[in-house]
Formats: structure tokens, sequence, C-alpha cells
């Protein structure tokens, strides 16, 4: 590439959420400029302009390839050279190849040699777009292996780029798993942004030294890094700007499985918080176990280790001597009107039909083998401490959630236009209730959230009645039907200030996919509980405190302005952390009807919650319970973990383009908001 590209401003990534829709839309304005520019007459003035439109689009594509493995740094140094020769009918015939292998998705199942132009390479594009069109997704084919991205950050020259790209090449097995490529960052700021963009790099390795700054204008990144200093970033050893990167990526994608290669002290980098880590690497130069170390990592993720049990159980030579009639679908294999079930659904699911007491499986009720570890990886991947499969809906796990932690007369603090299952439940615990009201969004003809003013004055008027010690529980919807969202750990922090044991019920029954998003994630339930029970241990909140109380301490506590029109600090010494969460998985992630999910973040869970928990779990749920639902929410959870993030992502660009053609097309915005020019409130 010519020096003058690279002088060019950079401004492709002001604001990441667009990026994919960027992406796509220049690679065709680029295949269309290079028709058109093949088509004109070599000097003259729409061919000028045409060069110039192919050159500032070649360099904002540049940018934001350098986040992904295909095209390559290789590939894009191709097209610079055929664009710097003027060879415009192959760069054409080059670029219509990339972007067929890009819609197609066939860099993910082969590799693409972008300087092969004979019609065999051009035809197997052609051919990969036609099957997908037909197959409706190239992940249709089970047999292929699941591709992802390895991101390693390393200030690595071109030469060494290369190396060490065609080192992880080279180690490719047709027996592995999985098959991955590689993006190489530079710096610190580029390590984000990668992460960001590219929805494919599901690890990370960290080697040696790298710069904070990148040569690009990222200020999608402006939000992330706000509150470091630049110049202390810089002036940081290695070993310390490593964690801080490793920590940042684990807040934006906490599913990336993070690796350190170190030339440091073993035992100083061992000290250090090297929470996020899989493994550390010192000095390593084999590959090999790099190699290995990674695969196995992504495998821990994509295992399904109920779905696969049930799998294995469908293959076994069983012969049935079941009470079920349907038992390996002996009753309509045989049947002389029934087999038409099987044509409908396959004899799969029927193989997979069975119950606990025929053996081979796990029980829902007392799990101790594959069911266990699946709500293990689940508690894992939505940041809980124990999660819980639910077999029908989230209105049986509201009314598990309550049961267990609500006795006979303990005062409920709930939002009047809540689920009616928590009114099932309430009746069902006993529990005296206080309703709690939503503000009204009249001009939308629909409810908002319980603001927390009001919580704080219901929870100051118990505590003046002298009956604070009945109040157990706040239940609130987190989101709403209509999408509102509570700042979950602002309702949190100032309601243990008032009360610090008591517990939060989150209803986040359309909020599952949210775990999945750094947008979203700070306003979970899971999320909000973890990052609050951190806080209140440092010693950095203990001083924090100690100033806020001193300077409350001055005010009128009998004044309702001291509590209501101030933001209150719980007491670390006294807080507790005790936060559940429910989610329909199969409204908003891939499960089977009433497929959900109870997550428990309860510091008190163990010792005083655990027995009654499990009395009310046992209580809801059936000793028949459904085996293709908990597949499901196994096979959820893994989807969500592996892709939560890409899909998700695709959701908000999808959001942001509409509510964009809402403000800016007069007709939209005439017809929505009844005048010329409206937005939204």
């Amino acid at each position: 590439m010519q020096e003058s590209h690279t002088e060019t401003p950079y401004t492709a990534l002001g604001f990441y959420h667009k990026i994919s829709q960027l992406r796509a839309d220049t690679w065709n304005a680029l295949k269309r400029d290079l028709g058109q520019l093949v088509r004109q007459e070599a000097g003259c003035p729409r061919a000028r302009t045409l060069v110039k439109a192919v050159d500032v689009k070649l360099t904002r594509l540049e940018i934001i390839e350098d986040y992904h493995a295909f095209p390559s740094k290789e590939d894009f140094r191709h097209l610079w050279s055929l664009f710097d020769r003027e060879e415009y009918a192959l760069l054409e015939k080059v670029v219509k190849r990339l972007v067929r292998a890009l819609i197609s998705e066939s860099y993910r199942r082969r590799h693409v040699d972008l300087s092969e132009t004979d019609a065999d390479a051009e035809d197997m594009e052609t051919l990969d777009a036609l099957n997908q069109l037909r197959r409706g997704h190239p992940a249709s084919n089970s047999s292929a292996q699941p591709y992802f991205e390895l991101l390693i950050v390393d200030n690595l020259s071109s030469q060494e780029e290369v190396v060490v790209r065609e080192a992880f090449h080279n180690l490719r097995r047709p027996e592995d798993r999985f098959v991955y490529d590689v993006v190489t960052v530079r710096s610190f700021e580029d390590a984000l942004i990668a992460v960001l963009v590219n929805p494919n790099i599901q690890a990370c390795l960290i080697r040696y030294e790298f710069p904070y700054k990148s040569k690009y204008n990222l200020s999608a990144l402006r939000n992330y890094l706000e509150g470091l200093s630049e110049q202390e970033l810089e002036n940081q050893s290695e070993a310390d700007r490593s964690i801080l990167l490793s920590s940042m990526i684990h807040e934006l994608r906490p599913e990336i499985d993070q690796f350190l290669v170190t030339s440091g002290d073993v035992e100083a980098t061992a000290s250090r918080d090297i929470r996020h880590f899989n493994r550390i690497f010192y000095r390593e130069t084999d590959y090999i176990e790099q190699h290995h170390t990674i695969l196995r990592a992504i495998d821990n993720r994509y295992r399904t280790p109920f779905f696969d049990a049930l799998r294995e159980y469908s293959k076994k030579p069983t012969g049935v001597f079941h009470a079920m009639p349907i038992s390996r679908g002996k009753s309509v294999t045989r049947s002389h009107w029934a087999g038409h079930m099987i044509d409908f659904y396959g004899i799969n699911i029927f193989l997979a039909e069975t119950s606990a007491t025929s053996g081979g499986l796990d029980s829902l009720l007392q799990p101790f083998g594959p069911i266990k570890k699946a709500q293990e990886y689940a508690a894992r991947a939505f940041g809980a401490r124990q999660s819980f499969f639910v077999t029908n809906g989230t209105s049986t796990a509201n009314k598990i959630v309550v049961q267990a932690l609500v006795k006979p007369r303990d005062i409920v603090l709930i939002d009047r236009d809540c689920h009616k299952s928590h009114h099932y439940g309430m009746v069902l615990a006993g529990a005296h209730v206080s309703y709690l009201d939503s503000y009204p969004l009249n001009d939308y003809s629909m409810y908002g959230a319980v603001p927390l003013h009001e919580i704080k004055k219901t929870l100051l008027a118990y505590k003046r009645a002298g009956e604070l010690d009945k109040v157990k529980m706040l239940l609130l919807t987190n989101c709403t039907f209509d999408g509102v969202v509570y700042n979950v750990r602002r309702v949190m922090e100032e309601c243990l200030a008032i009360k610090p044991d008591l517990v939060f019920l989150w209803d986040e029954a359309w909020f599952a996919f949210a775990s999945f998003n750094p947008t979203y994630r700070p306003r979970t339930a899971m999320h909000a509980a973890r990052t609050l029970r951190d806080r209140y241990r440092s010693e950095a909140y203990r001083e924090e405190y100690a100033a806020w109380k001193a300077e409350f301490d001055a005010l009128d506590p009998d004044d309702d302005a001291t509590w209501l029109e101030r933001r209150l600090l719980p007491d670390p010494d006294a807080v507790r952390i005790r936060a559940y969460a429910t989610h329909s998985t199969h409204k908003t992630l891939t499960s089977l009807r009433q497929g959900s999910m109870i997550h428990v973040y309860d510091q008190d869970f163990r010792q005083r919650v655990e027995a009654p928990f499990h009395e009310a779990y046992m209580t809801h749920t059936s000793t028949s319970p459904n085996y293709q639902i908990l597949a499901s929410l196994d096979v959820g959870r893994m989807q969500a973990e592996m892709e939560g993030f890409e899909l998700v992502h695709a959701q908000v660009e999808a959001a942001l383009s509409l509510r964009e053609q809402l403000y800016t097309n007069e007709l939209l915005s005439n017809s929505v908001y009844g005048r010329s020019g409206g937005s939204p409130v």
C-alpha cells in the first residue's frame, strides 16, 4: 500500500454499533464502483472520480478488516497492489470473489486464496453462496467444524505477523473439533475495538509488550476508556497493562477465553489479579501447547453436557420394559394409525424420550450428572453463583423463588403491574404485599418502571413504623414487556442503605439476552450483584462510605429529604448481597417453549435458603419433566456463550437503523409522531 493511503483520515469506526452494516455496504459500494470504473475510458473525468472513490473505500475497509481474520492483511496487500498497478478489471474480479466469500461465509470452511483467479476458484464461492440460499444457513451442515478467530495482542512487525499466523495455521488437523484463524493487533486500544466489532473472536492471546495508543481514531472507545490516563497507561509495566486489558476485555465480552504470554517474573505475575486468564505461558514459543490449550478452552464452552448425554442415550439399543408407551417411540413406530407423528417430528425425539426412573441419564429434582453440569455451565454463562432449569415456564420459576424465601406475614414490595404469577406466588407464600405504582407513559398507553423515590419512600415508612424487619423482598420486572429497564445497581445500592439484608427478585423474563451484550449487561441482576459484592469488599469503598456517612450524620434523620433527595450508600460491614433473577429462556434465547432458568447470587443461599429452595423446587417441578426442554436449555446456553454477542449485536444494529429512519424519514416521523420533524421522548 502506498504511503498516501495511510494519511487518509480514519473516521470509519466512530460508532461501532453500525460497523457490520458499514462493512457490508462499503464492500458492495466498492464492487459497484469498480464495475463502473472498468467500463470507463482511462483518463476521463468520470474515471478519475471513480478511482478516488475506490481509494477511499479501500482505505476505509482496510481499517475495518484490520480487526478480522478474513480478508487478511496479506489479502489487502494484494488488493492494493492491483489498485496501484491500475489492474482494475482484475481487482473487480478479486473483490467480487471476496464479497461472495463473505456472504456465503466460505472462509469459515476453507482457506480462500484471493491470488487465485481461475474459474474454479470463483465457482467455489458462487456454489457456496447458492448452497447457503438453499439451506438457509451454512451452519445447517452439522458435520462442519465450528469456526472462530483467535485475537493476538502483540506489537509485531508485518513479517512477524505473517510468521505467527502461519505457525498457527500449520497446526490445523482434520481431526480437530474446531477450526480457527488469527487476528493480530498491536495496541491496547486495537484489542478493545477488535472484541467489540468482531464477534468471531472467541479467544485472546496477550503476548509481550504492546503500546496503548492505536494508529486509528477510535472514538468508539471513548465511553470504555473514560477515567483512564493515556500517559499512565503508556508508563505501566508490561504485566499491569496486560492485566488491565484482560479485565476490560472480560467486562466487554466475558465469554472470551484469555491467555497471557509473559517474559516477566512468573512469581510476580502470579501474585497479581490474573483471574480472567485461563492460563499463563512463560516465554512460550511452543505453538503446539498454545494451540491445544485454546482448543480445549473453546471445547469447554461448546460442550452441552445434558444434550450430549441425551443424544448418546437415544443411540443405545435398549429393550423397552417401561410403563411409558411412547418410550423409544414404540407406540408410534408399531402403530397402524399414528405413524405420521414420526413423519412430522422424526425418530430422534422419540428415541430420546425417557424418564429418570429408566436410568442412564439424570434427575432434574436431584441432579448429580449431566443436568448438574449443564446448570453449572449456565451459572458461568449468566454470571450467577447457582442456576436452575425450569421446564414449565417463568411463572413457575417465580413461584419457586417466592415460596423459598418468603414466610407467612413477611412483607414484600412488588410492582403493581407485575406478571400475574407473582400475585399467585404471594398467595401461596402467605405474604403481606405492599404494591408499588409504576409511572405512566400516557403518550404510549403503557406503564414504565417504579421510581426509586417511590421504593425508598415505602421502605422509609416501614422503618419509621418499626416494621422494617418484616420487609423481606423487593420484586420488580426488569425489563418490562415494553422494554423499560431499571438501573439495577442503583436501585439495589440505595435500598440496601435502608435495609442491608433486603432480598431482590428481578423478573427478567424478557431480558435473558442482556448478559451477552456490554451495553445491556450492567443492567442485569447478576452483573449488578457481582459488581456490588466486589465494590463493598474494597478499601476504596470503605473510604467513600466513611466520607459519605460523616456528611449524612450531620443531617436531620427525620427529614424525608435526607433520605429521598440524596444518593444513599450501604454500610459495607452490614450489607448482604441477595439477588435472584428468573429468565424466560424460551422468549429471547434458543429454547423450547416453557424452558426457563432461575439464577442466584445470594451470599446466604447455602446457609439459609438452599433447603427451603429445594423444597419449593420439588413442590412446583414435575417428577416427569420434559427432557427435550432441558436439552434445549443446555443448547441455548451454549449458543448464547458462543454467539450471543453476535446475535444480540445484530438486533441492536437493526433497532438503531429503525430508530434512525424514524428520526430522519419525514413520512415515517409524521405518521409515528403526528407532526413534521417529530422525535421520540
